[in-house]
């Protein structure tokens, strides 16, 4: 059964490590690397919800984190998806038969959730643009790399929605840029799931901040402003550390003095 939800205008931890657990006041997070990402398991009081599910075949890996926590599948009441590419929704499907729970995910990417499509998002940067021609070599040659099981999803998201009804204290929101329908959690004290808004995967918390992808580059900045205007205090990437949330102020003005193709 789809449900839309309403909309809520403008109110509203390394590379070597499979997962990481940190105290957000009464929450708690657990980071798990499934595969090329991470997803972030956050829960309050007893009651959990997913960000994002990993590349595909890391449910296992999942489930295994899960325990070594003390978390039990049953007590994951939502899946937020921040946005619909391969490594982000890999084992998605595997993962929610198992938690029973339903899944969220923005209206404007929902379809391709329904239909299993791969999207490669245009490189921005130098690097960006190396990586996705050689990634769309390797989609031709090893297609089942990318490839990921359809889902249909629970609830379609608009603005974005309250997670109080899943015992979470905060909400999902807009925040497109790197992709049209991209997501971010946000806790009411400050911490920011944000997908691949914004990465963090060199050492010495050097960054880059900047995603080497992105559909629309002066969009993702304005979703980075807006996260800021939103009370964000810390930003948690599905690629690489935490880091603090004004490194995206900083970063965003030099963006906007010049042109983006380091």
């Amino acid at each position: 059964m789809i449900r839309f939800s309403p909309g809520l205008g403008n109110a509203a931890l390394g590379r070597n490590r499979l997962f990481l657990r940190g105290i957000l006041r009464m929450t708690r997070y657990v980071k798990i690397g499934l595969g090329t990402s991470a997803a972030y398991c956050i829960e309050n009081d007893g009651r959990c919800i997913l960000v994002d599910a990993g590349n595909c075949h890391k449910e296992k890996r999942f489930f295994t984190a899960l325990k070594k926590k003390g978390i039990d599948p049953g007590q994951i009441e939502l899946i937020v998806i921040t946005h619909v590419h391969y490594d982000h929704v890999g084992s998605l499907q595997a993962i929610q038969n198992i938690c029973r729970c339903p899944v969220a995910v923005h209206k404007r990417e929902a379809h391709l959730l329904q239909e299993g499509t791969v999207v490669l998002p245009p490189g921005i940067t130098f690097l960006g643009r190396v990586v996705m021609a050689l990634g769309k070599r390797a989609l031709r040659r090893f297609p089942s790399f990318f490839s990921f099981q359809p889902v249909d999803p629970d609830i379609i998201l608009s603005d974005g929605m309250t997670l109080e009804e899943f015992g979470i204290p905060g909400s999902i929101v807009h925040t497109p840029g790197h992709t049209e329908g991209s997501v971010t959690v946000i806790l009411s004290s400050g911490e920011a799931f944000v997908g691949d808004l914004a990465i963090n995967y060199l050492p010495f918390g050097l960054g880059p901040y900047f995603p080497p992808f992105a559909e629309d580059v002066n969009v993702l900045l304005k979703s980075w402003a807006d996260l800021l205007d939103m009370g964000a205090k810390r930003i948690f990437p599905a690629h690489g550390e935490s880091f603090p949330a004004e490194k995206l102020r900083s970063r965003g003005c030099r963006f906007k003095s010049r042109p983006i193709g380091f």
